[in-house]
């Protein structure tokens, strides 16, 4: 069986997705109605082939720049963490992290703190054989961009596809795999820390729930690895979030069809992921545990 990757964008304005961009077949910008549905067609449709869907850390963040969400930098990997990471499999992961610390610092503008970071990564690209990628042309990119929130994202979005790209044509699919479980946790540690108070109503807060879904096709990717003893042992501290994201229920959408005389109600259709107040302190704290343990700081 073949296996493709592609690229998730996270549609935060409008719904989930904005569409599929494949190494292999380009760009697809049609909005799907719901975020079940949009990746269901995907992984259904594509005959011999398998296509694990990589989630992109500037996709995650794209979305703060039209939110309330704050920045709050107590939330990042501190940069000097990234000397005590001396094995393959905490410098895979934090290479991850640190590039979702780098695209949330971009997402806000925060010039200086996107250059500190791009450094820290940088490093750990040495460190795990991916130079090639961080190389000193993408450095000036980024040294060369003065406070401008989009072309930070620009750039570090266009270093994030490149590192997918290189590592998939090298073979590297067990360090893609960490890298992106690193990448996602800390765009959701970060995300719902910064969720200040519960509203049904919070685009937000559905953005979490729906990473139901993302966090199952990223799962099937790392099983997919699971040979390597690294991608094993991060498979078994991702059990308490798999936990989590089962208990959360899928339901239907009911639509309100207005003919002339009357308004009838219909159920059916379009699906969505609800998450509860209780639930989302639990995501919180189930997150921020399973963080601690990738980046070496578990209490």
């Amino acid at each position: 069986m073949k296996i493709k990757f592609q690229f998730l964008k996270f549609w935060f304005l409008a719904a989930l997705f904005v569409g599929l961009f494949s190494c292999n077949s380009g760009n697809n910008t049609k909005k799907p109605d719901n975020a079940a549905d949009s990746v269901d067609a995907a992984l259904q449709n594509q005959g011999e082939e398998t296509f694990y869907l990589i989630p992109s850390p500037e996709d995650m963040f794209a979305f703060t720049q039209d939110s309330k969400l704050k920045y709050n930098a107590v939330l990042l990997n501190p940069t000097a963490n990234a000397a005590k990471y001396n094995d393959t499999k905490m410098r895979e992961l934090n290479f991850g992290i640190y590039s979702a610390d780098l695209a949330y610092s971009a997402a806000f503008g925060k010039y200086q703190e996107s250059v500190k970071y791009l450094q820290v990564v940088r490093k750990l690209s040495d460190d795990i054989g991916m130079s090639v990628v961080f190389n000193e042309a993408l450095a000036k990119r980024i040294e060369n961009i003065i406070d401008n929130p989009d072309s930070l994202l620009k750039v570090t979005s266009d270093a994030y596809y490149d590192i997918v790209k290189y590592l998939e044509k090298t073979g590297r699919e067990s360090t893609l795999a960490l890298i992106s479980v690193g990448g996602w946790v800390e765009s959701i540690y970060v995300v719902s820390n910064l969720v200040e108070k519960y509203s049904q109503r919070d685009v937000t807060i559905q953005r979490l729930a729906d990473q139901k879904i993302i966090f199952s096709n990223l799962l099937q990717y790392l099983q997919q690895k699971s040979k390597d003893p690294n991608v094993k042992s991060v498979l078994e501290d991702l059990e308490e979030l798999k936990k989590f994201y089962d208990s959360l229920e899928v339901i239907k959408v009911e639509k309100k069809v207005q003919s002339k005389n009357k308004t009838t109600i219909v159920v059916g259709g379009p699906t969505r992921i609800k998450m509860t107040d209780e639930q989302l302190k639990e995501l919180r704290k189930v997150v921020t545990k399973l963080r601690g343990k990738l980046t070496g700081n578990a209490n």
